[in-house]
């Protein structure tokens, strides 16, 4: 980040964080709730089936990418000439498309690492991403200076690194027995969480898509990079929710409250003292990893941490909700939160701009966690037979 600072200015910073944000709009009819339901049925079903259900999963899942992404980018290219949006569509558009497809398998290679307790291969597959995405970045960002689009190229050119490996990893735990109707009966149970997911695009990207039209992409450039930087803290929570992703699921299956308690534990102790240490250092690290040129990012990252960290807290409820397969309970939850959500941002970055769409993020995320713990509860105990 230091050194992408000294070569990428704030304008440029807000183009990453608006395609970042396109990315997300895109994410749920990528992945089509499948890595869900993957786990949903993971604990329940014998190793044979899930070999057999990795396989349509993904093979089917592929296909389906490959037939949505042109009218992704017609819809995206639409959206671009309607609104008169300023910032160039292409290639970043692609780098988005085809960086989704390729996430979707790498999902599924890091769910079966988990759930079968292969620390080491994951440690080097998710390490290895990140160092291929470092170098690569440097590379085209720092040696040949392409600017926004060899930072926007580094993951994707990355992942393409790691594909073969990923492919050949994921091809140990499938058994190679076509059957599109195992993909289609649970495509129909997944539209509810694809529904919820693009109730959930809202809460987290709504910001940007308001701030833009301000026409002070310098300013989004700042609040981009302060989310930025508050989202590596998320990846020390991606680190421990994904290492402990697996035990919600099983806990909730074998109806095992006191290890679910647990696991709630050693996900967000140490998560709330980083975050604690985080933003008493947060002048200082901003400073470093900026380059000591946007030190008035600060000021958004300090609260988009906290919006972060509600955010996490609902993500622990939403697996709850899978696993007790009340995916439909899910959307309401999302969908009530993403209304109440939108209107609070609309109205926050009206009266307030950029500072009102970061406290705006706070509060739309207490609200979402608050609401999801609430149903959660019932259900849990209606489920344990705890009333």
């Amino acid at each position: 980040q230091p050194l992408y600072s000294e070569k990428l200015s704030s304008f440029e910073f807000g183009v990453i964080g608006y395609f970042d944000a396109i990315k997300s709009l895109l994410f749920p009819i990528f992945i089509f709730g499948m890595t869900s339901i993957y786990m949903m049925k993971y604990f329940k079903e014998p190793e044979e089936f899930n070999k057999k259900l990795l396989f349509n999963t993904t093979f089917y899942l592929t296909i389906f990418n490959f037939l949505i992404l042109g009218i992704c980018y017609g819809g995206i290219l639409l959206y671009f000439k309607k609104f008169d949006i300023e910032i160039p569509l292409t290639p970043f558009i692609w780098i988005v498309l085809f960086n989704l497809i390729i996430d979707n398998i790498k999902s599924f290679v890091l769910i079966n690492l988990r759930i079968r307790k292969k620390a080491l291969t994951f440690f080097l597959i998710y390490t290895s991403q990140s160092i291929l995405n470092g170098l690569i970045g440097y590379l085209l960002v720092i040696k040949f200076e392409y600017g926004v689009e060899g930072r926007m190229f580094a993951p994707l050119l990355s992942s393409i690194v790691l594909l073969p490996t990923l492919i050949i990893i994921l091809r140990k735990y499938v058994s190679r027995e076509f059957s599109i109707n195992i993909f289609l009966k649970n495509f129909k149970k997944a539209i509810p969480l694809v529904m919820a997911g693009y109730a959930y695009v809202p809460i987290i990207t709504s910001d940007r898509f308001f701030l833009e039209p301000l026409n002070n992409l310098s300013e989004l450039g700042l609040y981009a990079i302060g989310l930025t930087i508050a989202s590596y803290i998320n990846l020390i929570f991606n680190a421990l929710s994904s290492a402990f992703e697996p035990d919600i699921f099983k806990s909730v299956t074998t109806n095992n409250i006191k290890k679910l308690f647990k696991t709630a534990f050693f996900i967000f102790i140490p998560y709330i003292l980083i975050i604690l240490v985080y933003i008493y250092f947060s002048e200082k690290l901003v400073s470093l990893l900026t380059a000591n040129k946007f030190l008035d990012a600060t000021k958004y990252t300090n609260l988009i941490v906290f919006a972060i960290f509600f955010q996490g807290v609902f993500w622990f409820f939403d697996k709850i909700f899978i696993a007790l397969e009340k995916n439909k309970l899910k959307l309401v939850v999302t969908v009530i939160t993403s209304i109440l959500g939108i209107i609070l941002m609309k109205l926050s970055v009206d009266n307030y701009q950029y500072l009102g769409a970061a406290y705006a993020k706070i509060l739309t995320s207490i609200l979402m966690a608050s609401i999801a713990f609430a149903f959660v509860y019932i259900n849990l105990k209606k489920k344990l037979k705890l009333i």
